[in-house]
């Protein structure tokens, strides 16, 4: 019953997560138009002119070089505008990118955290850059800059009425579950649309850091298609490690650990569909990924 309950649990979870309402395309783009005015109004600003709107196709002509990023990541829609208001300086750029989902949002986001980034308490995540300012809300990456003298004041005034404006997506508890929340470093929260840890074939990654005394450690997962899709997977991952490096665990099928050059030892387990594993020292990471699998294991339909 415990299984079958947990499991109900995280199949909703799961649905929210991934977006499973998202709008249709004019639905969405109504609603982004409807962001922008609801901002604009509540920081008593005026845009400069039409809203700019970039797609799929077009988005080079705005973000040449991260254009590519953008797309892999998830991105479907872009809408630009410019506010201004009366007795202020310059005025601001918001950029509200529609990444499909709130995954995509959050991949583009933990990509951009450094050991500086400071936070504000915007959104699901805000970076602070001063007349920068970058967030995740829902589905949404926004980045709102100040230009021409807008200083971080405004900025800061126009990225709350944003983030007011959007609507609520689901918290990174509810993205990363099944990962546990005990332990959780602060902020580690991340998303690999594709291309974990270099390899093409992992894809839809999600993870997240824990503190132990022994050291850090990151626990991830994915869930393939199908328990065979998943066993392909994990024997494609075992096949392009390190030769010297597999070597098996117990407790779970297709399990084997190896150096991964420049990230540290990789642990690797299935259950089912699901690929789990741990990024760390194995005295650090073994007693962590055990309790995982076994979270796993119970939530597993």
């Amino acid at each position: 019953m415990r299984g079958k309950v947990a499991a109900a649990a995280l199949a909703t979870i799961l649905l929210v997560g991934c977006g499973s309402e998202a709008p249709s395309p004019d639905g969405a783009r109504a609603e982004m138009a409807d962001i922008l005015d609801r901002a604009a109004r509540a920081a008593s600003a005026e845009p400069l002119g039409p809203t700019v709107r970039y797609t799929p196709e077009d988005l080079f002509e705005y973000i040449n070089g991260m254009a590519a990023y953008f797309v892999d990541s998830g991105f479907e829609r872009l809408a630009h505008a410019e506010l201004v208001a009366d007795g202020a300086d310059g005025y601001v750029e918001v950029d509200l990118y529609d990444m499909g989902r709130p995954e995509g949002a959050l991949d583009v986001l933990c990509d951009a955290r450094t050991e500086d980034t400071a936070y504000l308490p915007l959104g699901d995540e805000a970076h602070d850059e001063g007349r920068q300012i970058e967030f995740r809300a829902g589905r949404y990456y926004v980045k709102v800059v100040g230009r021409r003298g807008a200083g971080p004041d405004r900025v800061r005034e126009v990225a709350e009425a944003v983030a007011g404006a959007a609507p609520a997506g689901p918290t990174d508890d509810a993205l990363l579950a099944p990962l546990p929340t005990e332990g959780r470093a602060p902020r580690t929260a991340a998303y690999t649309t594709i291309g974990f840890l270099g390899r093409s074939f992992l894809e839809g990654v999600y993870e997240a850091s824990y503190e132990t005394q022994a050291g850090p450690v990151r626990l991830f997962h994915l869930a393939a298609e199908s328990a065979p899709a998943a066993e392909t997977l994990a024997r494609r991952w075992r096949a392009s490690a390190p030769a010297e490096s597999p070597q098996p665990l117990e407790g779970a099928a297709d399990t084997f650990a190896y150096d991964e050059p420049y990230v540290g030892r990789v642990h690797v387990a299935r259950v089912g569909c699901r690929l789990v594993g741990a990024i760390g020292p194995t005295d650090a990471a073994r007693p962590l990924l055990d309790n995982f699998l076994t979270r796993v294991a119970e939530e597993a339909p």
